[in-house]
């Protein structure tokens, strides 16, 4: 079960009212989770939990996203989303119509979806795979935000699945 959300007031702005009907779009379609609606969206489940969490106003293709996911109506959503735009005044708000996610999740970690977008590890992620088929534990560790989280889901995890046991499992003894 994931964590709960902050309590919204609609009365605060157009940013939490805005925030708000997103909610209740997700309860009206039988409260489905962010990770089960980033499968069918296209965008991580943080960044469709962040949509609904009131700070900030979420991308037009973010919207778009998290509306289709709730079997919402994208185009009416589209004209609630300008008209929040236009109360909050935000220059920095992006309407752009490319529902091209880009391969930068932002500061949410890649998820095992991800692997196409997660490079420039590969010697770290071959290197893991070797030590979890030598070692009964693993342990990865680094400081917070340096990538332990994606380095397992997009490099490690989708190189385990790529696998054989036999490949990464060691051999009986012999001698």
């Amino acid at each position: 079960m994931g964590r709960r959300e902050k309590p919204l007031d609609p009365g605060l702005g157009a940013v939490q009212r805005f925030a708000y009907a997103l909610r209740k779009l997700r309860d009206e379609a039988g409260t489905p989770t962010y990770r089960s609606m980033a499968r069918q969206a296209g965008y991580s489940g943080p960044t469709l939990s962040a949509a609904a969490a009131g700070e900030r106003l979420p991308t037009l293709p973010v919207v778009r996203a998290y509306v289709v996911a709730c079997g919402g109506d994208p185009e009416e959503w589209a004209r609630r989303w300008k008209e929040a735009v236009a109360e909050v005044g935000d220059a920095r708000v992006s309407d752009s119509a490319d529902d091209d996610p880009g391969p930068y999740p932002g500061l949410a970690r890649f998820g095992t979806g991800d692997e196409e977008h997660f490079h420039g590890r590969g010697e770290l992620v071959d290197g893991l795979v070797r030590l979890t088929g030598r070692a009964r534990i693993t342990a990865v560790v680094g400081a917070s935000g340096s990538g332990k989280s994606s380095l397992l889901r997009a490099g490690l995890i989708p190189a385990l699945r790529g696998l054989s046991l036999l490949t990464i499992l060691p051999g009986p003894a012999t001698g």
